[in-house]
């Protein structure tokens, strides 16, 4: 069952637009293979869809002690670097994370998030300095087989409270359902994820902008071939319900597996039906 707000949903959209990346990218993850205990270290490679030239991140996590680690990232070529600290156990179920650049201290960020039975809350801050802070926060109860969820933007000077959303899901059996109201309620997505047999799983999604009237729906099956090899498909468009609405499908394919030891590959591929295409293909390596 979802443990925060942002877990409402979320088998159904996992399926439907989970794992798709129009991106040519390299990962390399090394943790067991560094001399530190504690430290992570992932570099990656990626060509951006479209773009003339590739960009890169080097990020590296240190555990320093039961519930305290710190995260570097460095951004090339641009060379922007961020980092963050978090601390988990300071009150039982709460982590507390930090972040920003280094270098102007006054714009960091601050994450709270707490998990206590059946509640989990999110709240994170920002703007902190300059006296005008903002909260994004969101909050779950599940019980059972339901959960309910509720999200906004607060002003926490004016008290405002903007881009509130409501959720609830209820799981039965192999079937989750899920009702998500976003943007001030104004869009409303309807979802149902269903797991077929062992290795297929499916999912639908309907939404329907209440002010603009419109409606679009998607459907997702996915499939696990073999323990190396698994692979999905989906299908999405808007619903001809508004006029000069029509059905425009797009289809997506996805497909993952070992291509070599400690090697992960994934192929992603997206077409419309004037067949304009796009692609991404990306390779992961643990060591």
């Amino acid at each position: 069952m979802p443990s925060y707000f942002g877990d409402i949903a979320k088998t159904a959209k996992d399926l439907i637009s989970g794992s798709f990346n129009y991106d040519n990218k390299f990962s390399l993850d090394a943790k067991d293979a560094l001399p530190v205990d504690g430290l992570k270290v992932t570099a990656s490679a990626t060509q951006k869809n479209g773009a003339s030239e590739p960009v890169g991140s080097v990020k590296s996590t240190l555990d320093v002690a039961k519930g305290l680690s710190v995260e570097t990232e460095a951004a090339l070529p641009a060379g922007t670097v961020t980092a963050s600290a978090s601390h988990s156990g300071l009150v039982d179920g709460l982590k507390l994370t930090v972040s920003g650049d280094p270098k102007n201290l006054p714009g960091a960020k601050v994450a709270l998030q707490m998990l206590r039975d059946a509640v989990g809350v999110k709240c994170d801050l920002t703007n902190i300095s300059s006296g005008a802070p903002k909260a994004d926060v969101n909050a779950c109860y599940s019980s059972g087989d339901l959960a309910l969820g509720a999200s906004a933007h607060v002003d926490c000077v004016t008290g405002a409270v903007s881009k509130y959303a409501l959720a609830a899901q209820i799981v039965a059996d192999d079937t989750t359902l899920a009702v998500v109201a976003a943007n001030a309620l104004d869009t409303v997505k309807g979802s149902v994820a269903v797991k077929l047999d062992g290795a297929t799983s499916a999912a639908a999604e309907v939404t329907y902008g209440v002010k603009a009237g419109s409606a679009s729906a998607a459907l997702a099956v996915s499939k696990k071939f073999s323990d190396a090899c698994s692979g999905k498909i989906a299908v999405s468009s808007a619903l001809p319900i508004t006029e000069g609405a029509v059905l425009d499908p797009v289809l997506s394919l996805y497909t993952t597996g070992d291509v070599a030891a400690k090697t992960t590959g994934s192929v992603s591929f997206q077409t419309d039906k004037s067949l304009a295409a796009k692609w991404g293909v990306q390779f992961a390596t643990k060591i």
